[in-house]
């Protein structure tokens, strides 16, 4: 099998990065689509069956992908992992006689502030030296914190918030695991919730759609497999648990040991993505070849993604080009951004081709904080 990006086929498809390339190409044909996967190449391509419009077709193609590798590890073929899964990928849909292409990065924008206060200088007493703390819930944090799989940080987080409160007071014989948790937060943790800082159901939510699904898997019965829809959604509850787990870590063993991370309002974080989507050019590449065609910025506000504001740019294929390798985008004659791919994507059978950037601003003395896999 060859080794080129394969054109464009199907009813509509996507094309995710691999987290390490194959050794071999494989092919799996499901009756929803045919999975492409070649060797060496960073990309895995998934043809659907049907039309589908763009956010469909990326997560059906998701889908039947993750069932692929499910498939491939089981029979000893292969062991791959997608990555930057919700940040880098590609995805086609018809649109007239053709496809509109879809390219979609994420550009990290991490911020940091920093505080002096000038005074009087006086005499200051040296802190004693502490003893670092020791908590078995500090382990479940860390490793919550670290992980790149999603289900994994939910599980340690939620470990971790278990572990403290049992140490705060006991689960009753008879009690509910909901009641006994809902319990301790009201009663001995309270003092380490600020006002607001946990939204009325958040606990409810956390422990039946979060939990429950992810600490089971009966048939039958609800549950959530890895890398399945409920990803998005299970991205949010994760960050309210690790935000509630912060204040009680802080409160339990003092800010000098846990710190919780300097954020900034959504309308802040909105302005400064607003002012950053401003190119008015775009540039396809490929090798020594381009074309430049003038962009027209559309800032999306829904849906949101990564809970930020996002960019798009459609303009026709141009007709010089075969193949891109580099899109870049600029302003006033001066670069913006460059989105360089794993591989030249063929442009046969293309009308249109779309450019998405979301902004991922955070605190960078924090982890990024979205899961790659």
């Amino acid at each position: 099998m060859h080794n080129h990006f394969p054109t464009l086929f199907g009813g509509s498809g996507a094309a995710f990065l691999l987290d390490a390339p194959a050794k071999l190409s494989l092919t799996l044909s499901f009756p929803d689509g045919l999975v492409t996967i070649r060797q060496d190449a960073a990309f895995a391509t998934v043809g659907l069956v049907s039309h589908l419009n763009q956010e469909d077709a990326k997560n059906e193609a998701w889908r039947v992908l993750q069932e692929a590798l499910d498939v491939l590890a089981a029979r000893k073929q292969a062991m791959l992992q997608t990555a930057e899964g919700d940040c880098t990928y590609l995805v086609w849909v018809k649109e007239g006689t053709g496809y509109e292409l879809v390219f979609v990065d994420t550009i990290d924008a991490p911020w940091a502030m920093s505080m002096s206060i000038e005074g009087t200088a006086t005499a200051v007493p040296a802190p004693s030296e502490l003893p670092p703390p020791r908590h078995p819930a500090l382990r479940f944090y860390r490793l919550a914190a670290v992980s790149d799989d999603l289900f994994d940080a939910f599980r340690n987080a939620y470990l971790a918030l278990e572990c403290l409160a049992s140490d705060a007071t006991p689960k009753g014989r008879s009690e509910s695991e909901l009641n006994w948790l809902k319990r301790a937060l009201a009663g001995p943790l309270s003092a380490g919730l600020p006002s607001g800082v946990i939204g009325p159901g958040a606990v409810d939510d956390i422990y039946t759609h979060g939990r429950l699904p992810t600490f089971h898997a009966k048939m039958g019965a609800t549950f959530y497999a890895p890398h399945d829809r409920e990803r998005q959604s299970m991205q949010v509850r994760f960050d309210t648990l690790m935000l509630l787990v912060n204040c009680l870590l802080q409160h339990r063993f003092g800010h000098v040991f846990v710190s919780r991370d300097a954020s900034m309002s959504q309308s802040l974080y909105d302005s400064m993505a607003s002012a950053s989507f401003t190119y008015d050019e775009i540039v396809f590449q490929d090798g020594e070849l381009q074309a430049s065609l003038p962009a027209v910025v559309q800032t999306m506000s829904s849906p949101r993604r990564f809970n930020q504001l996002w960019c798009r740019t459609t303009v026709a294929r141009p007709s010089s080009l075969q193949w891109i390798d580099t899109i870049e985008t600029r302003k006033a004659g001066d670069d913006w951004t460059s989105l360089i791919l794993n591989e030249r994507v063929p442009l046969e059978g293309v009308n249109e081709i779309s450019v998405e950037f979301n902004l991922l601003q955070y605190n960078g003395r924090s982890k990024r904080p979205v899961h790659r896999r």
